[in-house]
């Protein structure tokens, strides 16, 4: 894995006030810490199960808060549909979920394109691709470089020994990309940066760099159009210096030890999900129109991205 390091601790501790302590449970050569922009998420409910309980997560790509507000309503109306309880469980970083999936503790997971590229890896097969969103009439997406919209950066080169934010070392838009780009282009990856941290979602970083906490970062242009489109006023504060080629989108995956029946119900769910009008607008509150198979060779430019950043 790309390895970056930062010059002193005292250094990182001058980035942010808004910095929380490290938490460091992540096999990584940076320091975790969490950046605590958006609050907590809250609480879910204490109901008793009343029938089968399928247990989803949804990889963190947004804050937890704003994971569990958006995906909950989703998530319900696709148990109702399917005539099972859904179990919302969510977890801090990307590898925790993949975690869960392999252990035999979560039944389904929208999980990000690196994460899904992580338990092939892992362990081939374990899990199968039920279905992949649709958000823009594409079923692609990008690492955008971002910048504060002052900076007189305009490429990655122009970041070296500035300060730098990252998603999950298991994003392929926000970490895997820009390692790849590195060691391509035959850069010293241990002091490129001054100093790197890692946000722990995408929409973390965005506004890490809007408010100059770091000096640029790596995100999912999903998740930065989204919030363009819910603040007008960030177009102002960030600047997007680099974006990618195209990527296939994050899959709904299930492990392969879930019975075949459940398998097929589900992924039969999905892909009429869209056909329902109470699914259909709880898809549109997350920004999916609906959900299809994946194309074959979804996943090739993203496997070799992150072959080459490994």
């Amino acid at each position: 894995m790309l390895g970056m390091a930062l010059n002193t601790p005292a250094r990182l501790a001058g980035l942010v006030l808004a910095i929380l302590a490290a938490l460091g449970c992540v096999d990584t050569p940076y320091p975790e810490v969490k950046v605590d922009l958006r609050g907590q998420p809250p609480a879910p409910p204490a109901v008793a199960p009343s029938g089968p309980v399928l247990r989803v997560s949804v990889a963190a790509m947004q804050s937890p808060a704003d994971t569990y507000a958006s995906y909950s309503r989703f998530l319900g109306r696709m148990g109702a549909l399917l005539g099972d309880q859904v179990q919302f469980v969510q977890r801090r970083t990307y590898g925790e979920v993949n975690d869960l999936l392999l252990s035999g503790q979560l039944d389904a997971a929208l999980v990000c394109t690196g994460g899904f590229l992580e338990l092939e890896s892992r362990r081939p097969g374990a899990v199968e691709v039920l279905a992949v969103p649709v958000i823009g009439g594409k079923t692609t997406y990008h690492s955008d470089l971002i910048v504060p919209a002052a900076s007189q950066a305009r490429s990655l080169a122009d970041l070296a020994g500035r300060r730098f934010a990252f998603t999950d070392d298991l994003s392929l838009s926000g970490y895997l990309y820009v390692a790849s780009q590195l060691r391509e282009r035959g850069l010293d990856h241990g002091r490129f940066f001054a100093s790197a941290i890692f946000t722990r979602s995408h929409d973390r970083s965005i506004e890490a760099v809007a408010k100059g906490l770091v000096d640029g970062a790596s995100v999912d242009s999903l998740v930065l159009e989204s919030l363009l489109a819910r603040d007008p006023g960030l177009a102002a504060r960030v600047r997007v210096i680099h974006r990618s080629p195209p990527f296939g989108v994050m899959p709904v995956v299930a492990p392969v030890t879930l019975p075949v029946e459940t398998r097929r119900k589900l992924g039969a769910v999905l892909l009429e999900l869209h056909l329902d009008p109470e699914a259909a607008k709880a898809l549109q509150a997350v920004g999916i129109e609906r959900f299809v198979a994946p194309p074959p060779g979804h996943y090739s430019d993203a496997a070799r991205v992150t072959e080459l950043a490994r």
